[in-house]
Parts: C-alpha cells; structure tokens; sequence
C-alpha cells in the first residue's frame, strides 16, 4: 500500500474505471477520498478463492487473470481483466468468500476499497448502490455466478422494477417454479424501504385470494431481502394493451370482475393496495387474473399519503395528501377500464405536475366520445369511480359487481318446453370460417327435417364468435 495523489487527480483516474462511470460527482469524490493504491508484481495472487472478501479492487494498470470454477463442467474458466476492470466487489456485497482466484499476469497497479469503506459508500451514496445492485444482478444465473438463493435454484432474470429485480427460480424440496424479488441494495440500507419490503410481504401472506398472488417466505441474504413468491403465467395488462391498444367489453368486464373481486376482499382485511394500474394485473391463458406488488399497500386507517404509484391512475385525495381508503383503488379501477376500452388514461399531459393537476380538477371525459358501444351499465360505473370528491364516489361493492357484471345482448329466442337450445362458441375463428361451420351446422338440422332458428352474435373487437340454435325435434 502507499500513498496517492490529490483527490482531483485520483477522481480523474476513477473516471476511466468502468463500473464507476457515471456516477455522481458528490459519491466520486468521495471515493477519491477514501480508496488506497497497492502494487502486485507479476504472478502474485491479489485474491485467493475461499477467503472472506476484505478488499474491492480496481486496476488502475496491468493485467490480472481470474480463474472461475467451472460448476457445469468441472474446471476452471480463465478471464484476463485489464485496466478499469473491477474484482472482489461480489465478495463484499454478499458477504461471502472470493469465489475466484485473482493473479497478476504483469505487474499490475490497483486503487481498492476496504470493506468498512465500502460498506460506508453503499449506505452513503445510492448511485454507488445502485451500481453494485446491477453488478449483483448480472453475476446471478451465470456459469460460476451466484446460482442459488437460500434453497432456491435461480434460472433466469425476469424483470426489474424501481424496487427490485426479479428471478424465476426453482424450488427442489417442493419442485416447482417460483418467482423470487431481490430488494435492490440502494434501498437494501434504507430502514424506510427495508419495513417496506417487509410489509409487502406480510400483507400478501396474510391475504388469501385466488386473484392475488401468493407469497412463500422471505429471506435475507447476500446482504439484501429477497421474497419467494408464486410464479405466474401470463402477461401483464400493460403488455396486453401495448399489444391489442384496446380490449373489447367482454374483455374488459372479465378481467375487471376479477380485480374487483380480489381488492373487495383485500378492503375486508384492512388492505388498501394504493398502485393498481395495468403491470400489476397478470392474465394467463385462461383468462385468470392475479393482482401483484403491493409494495406500497398500507392498512386502510393508515392516514399517510405520500405520492407514489403510476401518475395516470393516482386518486386526487392520495395527490392532495387526504386519508386514504378503499375508494382510491376503485378510483384507480375506473381509470383502468376507461384505458382498457379506449387504449389510453383519461388524463394525459407532457409533464407530472399537469396529470397530477387533471386527476384533482379536471372533469373526467365522456367515454362515449371515445367509444359509443360502451354500455350504460360500464360508463356508469367509470362516471362514478372517477368521482373526484370521495364521498361521493361509488364504494359499493354490491353495486360494483353488478354494473361489472357481462351482459348479453344477443337476439333472445324464446324457449318451449319443447324445444331444444343449444350454444357453440368460436375462439380465434374470422366471419369466413365461421360461417362455413354455422352452414354446415344449418345444413344438418335442415336435412334432417327439424324446425329450428339461428342465432349469431360476435361482440365487437373479440375473437368470439357465439351461435345460437334452437330445434324443436318433435316438429319434424
């Protein structure tokens, strides 16, 4: 170890070290302070795999080898890092022994950080943190990477979100897939955040729903929270309407019925959920809907308020700091189905504070001005949960469910004792094809001398087509 030159000189030579890039000036200077030069000669081992990690380095000039175990194929892969690289950071974050063997393949120069040092950084500077979380991140589910969390098997990245990354991961005891959520280590020193995750995690667990996802456990590991959740099929809301702009009404009452049911239930437990929106509502194949991330979900007497959630679906007493309940869920549910008819929120603008604004003074616009199919029944229930003022804003869930509740309009054909009804319903089928099988369907009641009727009803901007036959097979 010796000596190093002036702080300015030494952030101009952090500047070229590529994890450090970027970020902020106030959290470089303050490595500058705090990082020690050593010098390796060639064949000297800097990092010794096994060891309890004490040091992160950064090579300021030379080369060094890392010597990766192999865990598929049972040898050593060997990596040739070069000036700007960085080493023995994972050691430190996760709290456990190098993994790797660090040689000096020439003489080689390192800048480093100790670990109380650098625990001091991440608990300091969030834009350091937030470095090291995406470094954590991509090492998890690589060949000689972090490959298991608790008992957990990790196979895959799935997404990240502005509090977490998340991974499908597989779980032996049980065998089956689980999701799970890794607090990210910016927010991993937050007290704030860290009651948080907790809470979402204790909510969940305790709400038992089948449109609300489940939880399993959480763990506290690799120097952050991490919670195991089910894993689910399916895509979110948002990515259906980025796919399809706008749904259909049938579409729209049957994932709507579902959320209304799961939050009716949460609002029984004492759970406001406070960011439903489109991301937070997955739909699998078979049409089944599960409300997630309930991060920022608060017991309904809770009477903090503070603005988080999606801009478009914020209801104005949480954008006016008023106690919150059950009811700005319900306002968030009429934005939703006014976006899932119309392809978009009814309060759109190019800046924050102008949404913001809308939601608390602006009229909400008609939806038939958009969309002159919309039922009564559905427009009514998007006037009344966009009612501004909350006293006056629908809470009924009774009434709810009913205006919710899908309704056919087809042709009614009146039914004897006599006669026989029956329905054919045609998924992902065009006019063309259906009508082939309609009068094919037609041609053999027909031949066989029975009085019937035909009936054909296809609900606008679905794939569903529905026939409707009655025969009367006495009358032949």
């Amino acid at each position: 170890m010796s000596a190093i030159g002036e702080t300015s000189e030494v952030g101009f030579i952090l500047n070229g070290i590529d994890i450090l890039q970027g970020i902020e000036s106030e959290a470089l200077r303050d490595i500058a302070r705090s990082v020690e030069l050593a010098s390796f000669n060639s064949g000297e081992k800097l990092i010794a795999r096994g060891q309890k990690g004490e040091r992160m380095y950064m090579i300021f000039s030379g080369e060094v080898e890392v010597l990766i175990p192999d865990v598929i194929r049972g040898a050593e892969k060997k990596v040739t890092l070069s000036k700007g690289a960085i080493v023995g950071e994972i050691s430190l974050l996760t709290k456990k022994p190098y993994s790797a063997d660090v040689i000096a393949s020439t003489d080689t120069s390192v800048l480093y950080l100790n670990s109380k040092v650098f625990y001091r950084l991440i608990k300091s500077h969030k834009s350091f943190a937030s470095r090291m979380s995406n470094l954590v991140s991509e090492r998890m589910v690589q060949n000689g990477g972090i490959n298991q969390v608790g008992n957990y098997q990790l196979l895959k990245r799935l997404g990240e979100g502005s509090m977490a990354i998340v991974f499908q991961a597989y779980d032996p005891v049980l065998e089956r897939d689980v999701a799970i959520k890794m607090l990210k280590y910016e927010l991993s020193h937050d007290q704030d955040f860290l009651s948080r995750f907790a809470r979402e995690a204790k909510i969940i667990a305790r709400l038992n729903h089948p449109n609300i996802v489940n939880v399993h456990e959480v763990l506290n590991e690799l120097s952050t929270s991490f919670m195991v959740m089910e894993r689910l099929a399916g895509m979110d809301l948002s990515a259906v309407l980025k796919q399809k702009h706008r749904l259909s009404l049938v579409q729209t009452r049957r994932i709507l019925t579902q959320v209304a049911a799961a939050l009716e239930y949460a609002h029984n437990e004492g759970i406001v959920h406070r960011d439903v929106k489109p991301s937070n509502i997955i739909i699998n194949q078979f049409n089944h809907v599960k409300i997630t991330d309930f991060g920022i979900a608060k017991p309904a007497n809770d009477k903090t308020a503070n603005i988080e959630g999606s801009p478009y679906y914020l209801a104005p007493e949480i954008i006016q700091s008023l106690p919150v309940d059950g009811r700005a869920d319900i306002y968030a549910m009429g934005v939703m189905a006014f976006h899932m008819l119309t392809g978009s929120p009814p309060f759109r603008a190019q800046s924050l504070d102008k949404i913001l604004d809308m939601h608390v003074n602006q009229r909400p616009p008609d939806i038939h001005n958009y969309r002159d199919n919309v039922d009564q029944e559905m427009a009514l229930f998007i006037q009344q949960a966009l009612e501004k003022d909350v006293s006056k804003r629908i809470n009924d869930w009774k009434e709810i469910r009913k205006l919710l509740k899908p309704i056919n309009r087809s042709k009614t054909i009146q039914v004897t004792e006599d006669d026989v009804v029956f329905l054919t319903r045609l998924k992902g089928s065009s006019y063309k094809n259906a009508a082939e099988i309609i009068s094919a369907l037609k041609d053999t009641v027909t031949s066989a001398g029975v009085e019937h009727e035909i009936s054909i009803q296809r609900e606008e901007a679905t794939e569903e087509t529905m026939t409707i036959i009655a025969v009367n097979p006495d009358k032949v």
